[in-house]
């Protein structure tokens, strides 16, 4: 660290922070001779990277600001409520959801929604003996055996906004269903699995102050430490460099002894492993990006056309950045996204990372209004990303659960501007043919009648307002059931 005399600026500015508060969030501003790599490999502890401004949020102890000095044009102090909770919200977290509003939340959504919600279950333990538990939801209607997809927030305990959107987007799927066609949709053939609390013990400690308390509990084991970072713990690539990960115990981002060393991510990895998912969403915040593998290093995976198109898709509303961890901010190796992608222990999941863009750690502990706003930014990405799960991998392969199969041939064409022409073979009486869009809406529907069992040449016509994109048709026959998917294109 640089030893330099304390600005006067800084100093007036530290003179107002309460007393108790050791660490300060500050804001650097066009780094000048560092970059974002040096600044963590520096041992800085990063909350955030805002790759279009320009600028890097870290958390500093107040005795140590002086050595920031010289590192970037601009340098603020941000408010102390971005950091920590303010004296008036402590034991209740504010407008956040402390552990016991949490359990609460989920048995009480469980009580009031009993055909959608089941009840909390404990997946496992943490270090300190706390539950981590899980809630599925899902319909009764629909397949027998359906995908499961799984969002989970709060591995880094300081950062309860990531939880905020995993509370509402559970709300939002159990209340709207039968009503929300996308709600629905998702229900009907998926089940989503939440874990809003993977990292109990270190939430737990940032409780009644909200601090910011990033890592697990766990500060003996193989030596003394300041706990361990559970986003650096998981097996894939773990300790690939010391840069996407630390080997000091006293790091923010250090990993452990040794991958799945932490009873939090082994919880999580037996867990992942047992539903096997098609896809995953693991929130944090903030920031307001979206993330896609591979984490460890900064080159694409087979799948990046799809990450990245699903990204963008995701963003369209909220503008969030995307990207690879190395394009948006530093590497990182050994966290859950790239291990939950990989498909050593598990079917590939095509797994994301969130950091919901919130105004600090604790920054909307007073606002009702901005935590309302994020939730809905992030409930529109998580609706694009079930759709896209199912519509275009996880439906395809399930659809003909527990019916008979019926094909559909000769498709054309393929992408399709005018009219589609498809065959497939009926039963007598009729045949029910429905086109549905990524969202799971449906964009039309008809009939056709057969005298006997034959194969049967139907057509659609793509109505001129009709967006371009990628629909399924799905026809239905003497409880027979067959899906394709085509692209409108013109």
């Amino acid at each position: 660290m640089r030893i330099v005399h304390l600005p006067v600026v800084l100093l007036l500015a530290v003179s107002v922070i309460d007393a108790y508060a050791e660490d300060v969030l500050v804001r650097l501003t066009n780094l000048t001779d560092c970059s974002v790599e040096s600044v963590l490999s520096d041992g800085y502890d990063i909350a955030s990277v805002n790759s279009m401004e320009g600028s890097v949020d870290i958390v500093v102890d107040r005795q140590y600001l002086h050595s920031l000095d010289g590192m970037a044009a601009d340098m603020k102090i941000l408010p102390e409520s971005w950091l920590r909770l303010l004296p008036e919200n402590a034991d209740n977290a504010g407008y956040y959801y402390s552990p016991e509003e949490n359990w609460a939340f989920w048995t009480n959504l469980a009580a009031t929604y009993p055909n959608l919600v089941h009840s909390p279950v404990t997946i496992g333990k943490s270090y300190e003996n706390r539950d981590i538990y899980s809630i599925r939801i899902t319909s009764q209607s629909g397949l027998s055996k359906k995908p499961a997809i799984f969002f989970n927030s709060l591995i880094h305990a300081r950062e309860p906004a990531a939880n905020s959107v995993i509370i509402d987007f559970g709300r939002w799927l159990a209340s709207e269903y039968g009503s929300d066609t996308m709600a629905t949709y998702i229900l009907d053939n998926a089940e989503i699995y939440l874990v809003p609390i993977v990292n109990p013990d270190g939430y737990a400690a940032n409780m009644p102050s909200g601090g910011d308390r990033r890592k697990n509990m766990n500060f003996s084991v193989p030596v003394a430490s300041d706990g361990i970072d559970l986003n650096r713990n998981f097996g894939y690539r773990w300790g690939f460099d010391d840069a996407g990960s630390s080997p000091d115990p006293y790091s923010d981002s250090y990993r452990g002894s040794a991958a799945f060393s932490e009873k939090e991510t082994q919880v999580i990895r037996s867990f992942t492993n047992s539903i096997n998912p098609i896809g995953s969403m693991h929130y944090h915040s903030y920031g307001g990006m979206v993330i896609y593998s591979w984490n460890y290093e900064n080159q694409p995976t087979p799948h990046q056309s799809t990450f990245q198109s699903w990204a963008a898709a995701m963003t369209a509303q909220n503008n969030y950045t995307y990207g690879r961890c190395g394009e948006l901010m530093y590497p990182a190796n050994g966290d859950a996204c790239d291990w939950s992608y990989d498909n050593s222990e598990h079917q590939t999941c095509l797994s994301y990372g969130a950091e919901v863009n919130d105004s600090g750690f604790w920054g909307s502990q007073n606002d009702s209004t901005a935590i309302a706003a994020f939730c809905a930014e992030c409930r529109f990405m998580n609706r694009v990303l079930c759709m896209n799960l199912l519509t275009q991998t996880g439906i395809e392969d399930n659809n003909s659960e527990g019916l008979e199969n019926l094909t559909i041939t000769g498709l054309y064409p393929n992408p399709v501007e005018g009219s589609v022409y498809f065959s497939s073979e009926i039963s007598s009486g009729a045949a029910y043919v429905t086109v549905f869009d990524l969202f799971g809406r449906k964009v039309d529907g008809f009939h056709v009648s057969s005298s006997g069992n034959e194969a049967c040449r139907m057509s659609w016509e793509v109505p001129e307002n009709m967006p371009n994109g990628v629909y399924s048709l799905v026809v239905e026959s003497g409880g027979r059931m067959a899906s394709t998917r085509f692209t409108v294109l013109r």
